[in-house]
């Protein structure tokens, strides 16, 4: 009696399953970014077979007659009908021509490499607030990585780079390309209102409230350059200046009192070094643990902060 292969072990089971959860393991373990690159080559993979998806259900739609079935079209073209052969390659040129459109249209955008039309018209004012608050910026390309994360790029297509992005809650309002953020209690009144704070602190936002926060793109960054500026002096007792720019970034999100108390918290540990983020200081959350936002939390939020800042930021480097 023959003895059949199970069907998991067969070889399409192996090269269909098997094989790519080998490769996908390989890729996340060996991921110099901590499973960042590895996410982002899924979201490639995903958004190609929805190309494939939707090129196959218009191929259906456009071919929706039983004379165009591909099945009985290729029987017939191996029967020798050539006239179902030309049929068959006008279907596979349709096809390929379907999956190019939509290819184009569902591509995910690598945060790596691909900068937004949008940014370019906000590019160069950002340059000029830069020159003009802080020349000895150390490396000015992280300024323009900030923006492009607060305005939500890429997920948030409409809000990447746009001076009018928004994210509006019962609890907060964020504003912006800067997303200067005010934040309600549970009455209604005012917890804390960041561009208030800022324009107290920095003469040269008088002017600007939350009546124009969105007509004053000019403030919006110079907000930022500010901001940014102020926590890296703050933060002059950590030496190493790339270190330095990495809780500057963290400082945005987080808050420079809260950074600070959790420079102090890792100063207090073992083996624990509050003048470096990776590996110290960032293993040391005192924010909410509780989900916020797609699940995330605080913590997870402002830990995500700066790796996100430093993966956009080399694409700028010779733009600001």
């Amino acid at each position: 009696m023959e003895l059949k292969t199970p069907k998991f072990l067969r070889h399409r089971t192996v090269l269909v399953w098997l094989a790519p959860l080998l490769v996908l393991g390989v890729l996340f373990f060996t991921d110099p970014d901590r499973g960042a690159s590895t996410g982002i080559w899924l979201v490639k993979v995903a958004t190609a077979i929805v190309a494939v998806a939707l090129s196959h259900w218009s191929m259906k739609a456009l071919f929706d007659y039983r004379e165009a079935d591909r099945r009985t079209l290729l029987r017939e073209a191996l029967g020798g009908n050539a006239a179902a052969a030309i049929a068959l390659l006008a279907q596979a040129i349709t096809f390929v021509g379907l999956l190019m459109l939509f290819a184009g249209q569902v591509r995910a955008q690598d945060v790596r490499t691909y900068v937004s039309p949008q940014a370019h018209q906000y590019l160069p004012t950002l340059a000029a607030e830069r020159l003009r608050w802080w020349p000895d910026h150390p490396r000015p390309a992280m300024l323009a990585a900030l923006i492009e994360h607060e305005s939500g790029c890429f997920a948030l297509k409409r809000k990447c780079w746009n001076p009018k992005s928004q994210l509006k809650s019962a609890r907060e309002e964020g504003a912006g390309l800067a997303q200067i953020t005010r934040a309600y209690r549970g009455d209604g009144s005012v917890r804390f209102d960041a561009l208030q704070e800022l324009v107290d602190q920095h003469p040269a936002l008088a002017g600007w409230s939350w009546e124009n926060v969105y007509d004053r793109v000019d403030m919006q960054i110079r907000a930022v350059v500010l901001k940014q500026r102020g926590d890296f002096r703050t933060l002059k007792g950590v030496d190493d200046i790339a270190e330095r720019l990495v809780f500057t970034d963290v400082a945005y999100n987080r808050g420079i009192g809260g950074l600070q108390a959790e420079r102090r918290a890792c100063g207090l540990k073992a083996d624990c070094n509050p003048k470096l983020w990776f590996g110290h200081v960032e293993h040391v959350c005192l924010a909410s643990r509780a989900a916020l936002y797609g699940g995330r939390s605080a913590c997870d939020i402002s830990r995500h902060h700066p790796v996100d800042v430093l993966k956009r930021t080399p694409k700028y480097e010779a733009l600001v």
